[in-house]
């Protein structure tokens, strides 16, 4: 049962969530942007492999450059460019 009315209670307790508004990224922009430039390439080359050549290398070179990016944690997502 929640001690404050209308917050659920895993949203009640921010004493762990001193820095939320100083989130820091482990990589600077500039290597963000080259590891998505060249995951986006793999898929790009992938596709077309999967197309013309060997779909099974394909899939595995598309594949490889989406964990890449997520390994990075590397995302594009243009609404976060409203808090620059």
């Amino acid at each position: 049962m929640s001690n404050t009315p209308n917050i659920a209670d895993h949203a009640s307790d921010t004493s762990q969530d001193t820095n939320r508004d100083t989130y820091r990224p482990v990589f600077n922009d500039t290597v963000r942007t080259g590891i998505y430039l060249f995951s986006l390439v793999c898929v790009i080359v992938g596709f077309g492999f999967s197309r013309f050549g060997d779909p099974a290398i394909g899939d595995y070179i598309t594949t490889a450059g989406g964990i890449l990016a997520a390994g990075f944690g590397v995302a594009y997502n243009p609404l976060r460019m409203n808090a620059k």
